[in-house]
């Protein structure tokens, strides 16, 4: 099944099954990082919020496989229609995006995953809120997100342009003819300064203490995701 409407993994971009290789390769070393930080994930509970409905890419949802081949309880959120993932992924349980928040009610959930989702959010007040429902709702968070900092933006495939200011970098991918990812609800890209930030202030104002596990893939010669496992201090 592919996803309809604006083809937003640029499947024919020359470079594309390049970055397919380089991802499940970074990603890889995420989920096996992961492991080690959860001492193991069989028998324990994940839910993968934000899943894509592509099946067809062999990065889309690669954590979703893993851990269903390590012997892990999943499950998978998304705004968009997911639900034919449960055919793909057999014993995966796909939750209603409109009553995620009912899922700490219905499951014991031992660690969220929100990987490359929250630079597809918003602003930074959307970015904020999303992380905020997460620390309200589940004791981990697995947070992964692109490096503004490194040299290849990896949606557009452009280099440098997205270190000018965002308005600028926007207004030059509007010219460029990817209005899509010209608009700041599709696309906010953070450096580490700004995650850092991000996260504290959401710790902050959802009333819960935190501690803070990062781990730096690198690409082409730098970092090239920010990763990292947020737990909730037990009290």
């Amino acid at each position: 099944m592919t996803t309809k409407g604006i083809d937003y993994f640029n499947r024919n971009h020359p470079l594309t099954n390049l970055q397919i290789q380089a991802s499940l390769t970074i990603r890889r070393q995420m989920y096996e990082w992961l492991r080690q930080q959860m001492g193991g994930v069989a028998g324990k509970s994940f839910l993968e919020h934000g899943a894509t409905p592509d099946t067809e890419r062999a990065d889309s949802n690669c954590f979703i496989r893993w851990l269903l081949a390590d012997g892990a309880c999943v499950y998978a959120t998304s705004p968009e229609d997911i639900s034919h993932l449960e055919t793909h992924f057999p014993h995966l349980t796909v939750i209603d995006w409109q009553h995620d928040h009912e899922i700490p009610q219905k499951f014991a959930i031992d660690c969220v995953i929100s990987s490359a989702v929250l630079e597809h959010v918003g602003n930074q007040a959307s970015q904020q809120s999303y992380l905020q429902n997460l620390f309200i709702a589940y004791p981990r968070i697995f947070l992964t997100t692109p490096n503004r900092h490194h040299w290849l933006e990896f949606h557009t495939k452009l280099p440098v342009l997205h270190w000018l200011p965002r308005p600028w970098h926007r207004w030059l991918l509007a010219r460029l003819g990817m209005k899509f990812w010209s608009q700041e609800e599709n696309l906010r890209l953070l450096h580490h300064q700004e995650i850092l930030s991000l996260i504290q202030n959401t710790a902050t104002q959802a009333k819960v203490r935190i501690e803070q596990h990062w781990y730096y893939p690198k690409f082409l010669g730098m970092v090239s995701n920010h990763v990292v496992l947020i737990e909730k201090y037990r009290t």
